[in-house]
């Protein structure tokens, strides 16, 4: 597999961007609802405040994927600095860039990816392949 042109990894870098800049609203987003929903005190109405308590719950699991996925846009910024980008993490051959464009921030290439899945499920990982 060839290794990333400089026109491809500017595209990949500005994807990264972008993502980075939307995690970051998000989070701004949900926080202030968050803080809005909190100041409005607790509700007398035992469905509101359920329901305050769903969305606060819900708004906490939103952030804590947008702060992962934020690690992964920095791992990735620092695998590219370093000039490993690109370079699967276990078997050290190139990420198919069609992957990278759907995954920015991928580390393993996709046959790695799937026995990196099986094996933290807990499946038995075939031998041979």
């Amino acid at each position: 597999m060839a290794t990333l042109t400089q026109a491809q990894i500017t595209h990949l870098s500005k994807l990264m961007d972008e993502r980075y800049e939307r995690e970051r609203k998000e989070i701004a987003t949900v926080t202030q609802r968050a803080r809005e929903q909190l100041d409005e005190g607790v509700s007398a109405d035992w469905v509101d405040a359920a329901l305050t308590e769903s969305t606060l719950a819900s708004d906490d699991a939103v952030i804590k994927q947008d702060v992962a996925d934020i690690r992964d846009i920095l791992a990735a910024r620092e695998r590219l600095s370093a000039g490993v980008y690109g370079i699967c993490t276990d078997c050290g051959e190139a990420i198919a860039y069609e992957r990278l464009l759907a995954y920015p921030t991928a580390k393993r290439c996709i046959h790695c990816q799937r026995l990196h899945e099986r094996d933290k499920a807990g499946r038995e990982i075939p031998r041979g392949s």
